[in-house]
Order: C-alpha cells, then sequence, then structure tokens
C-alpha cells in the first residue's frame, strides 16, 4: 500500500482494511503505527538476511563469495521491489536512517579474507565494502522505480565491476 499509495494514505485504517482486518486489531498486535512501519522495515531486513545468507554460505572462495553477496542482494532488491519501495517511503517519512550494521563489516571480512588468502588484490577493504553497498543501496532505489529494467544485466554489471576492483594487479 505504501509503494502505491504513498505514506499520507497510511493511515491506521487503511493498513487495516489492506490487511483484511479492523484498526482495533492492528493496534492491539502493533500498539501504534510506528511499531506497524518497524515491523515493514524489520520484515524487510530479516527477508533480505535469510534470502542470502544461505546462498553466500554455500558459495566456494572468497571470490565467489563476493559475487553471490552482490548478486544475492541485487536480485532480492528486485524480486522484493513493493516491499523495499514502502521501505523506502517509511524511512523517507520517518525522518531518521534505517541500516544494517552487519553489511559493512561482514563485506569486509570477505574482502579482508580474500586479501589474505591471495584471491583478491591490494585495496582497502573497509572503502570497498562501502563502495559495494552504495551500489546496492542506490540500486534499491534505481530498481524500484524501474520496473522494467533488465535486472540480469544491471546484476552482471555490478559484480564485474566490484570483481575488477578487488583483482589483482597484472604483474608487468
Amino acid at each position: 500500500m505504501l509503494d502505491r499509495d504513498g505514506f499520507p494514505a497510511a493511515s491506521l485504517e487503511a493498513i487495516a482494511g489492506e490487511a483484511g482486518t479492523t484498526k482495533g486489531t492492528v493496534l492491539y498486535h502493533f500498539g501504534s503505527k510506528q511499531a506497524v512501519y518497524e515491523a515493514v522495515v524489520a520484515g524487510l531486513f530479516d527477508a533480505g538476511t535469510e534470502y542470502m545468507t544461505a546462498r553466500i554460505l554455500a558459495a566456494e572462495g572468497h571470490r565467489e563469495r563476493l559475487h553471490v553477496y552482490i548478486e544475492s542482494n541485487l536480485r532480492f532488491i528486485a524480486e522484493h521491489a513493493r516491499h523495499v519501495s514502502a521501505v523506502h517511503r517509511i524511512v523517507e517519512n520517518s525522518g531518521r536512517r534505517v541500516e544494517d550494521d552487519t553489511a559493512v563489516p561482514g563485506l569486509v571480512r570477505i574482502l579482508a579474507a580474500g586479501q589474505k588468502d591471495g584471491e583478491f588484490g591490494d585495496f582497502d577493504p573497509e572503502i570497498v565494502a562501502l563502495a559495494i553497498r552504495a551500489v546496492i543501496d542506490g540500486a534499491s532505489f534505481h530498481f524500484t522505480a524501474n520496473p522494467g529494467l533488465d535486472i540480469d544485466h544491471h546484476i552482471a554489471e555490478a559484480v564485474r565491476l566490484f570483481d575488477r576492483a578487488t583483482a589483482k594487479e597484472a604483474v608487468s
């Protein structure tokens, strides 16, 4: 509903109607409209974590883990565009930032381990992790605003970009 009708239209009555219940039931389970919004945001992060974790853990090697990290993030966004768009509306109108505090440190660990094991070249893992997150977070807006995109192409290009950024330098 938030993605379709916008934030101002998301009254408790409208939320309840969309859920097929009453305002009283919504308030009983959540206590406030803010709690409903927090549940929508938490639900997206929890679903994304579940979607990505199994895929990343199944990957072999640091480079493949990096590829799967980027690909699964972007594919999740594409497959859950309405939920992502609803979270965008909540964040835009709540005045507070919503971040996954584990995303960058987890990515730094993948990158640093890949460097240690010789799969990646020499770069600052934190800066590259922040760049990866910036591309993924930016894509969440681009994908939801442009439903006709060739998602596979965008994912392949993002993977290719960071594959180059983390590659070992050619020996002269």
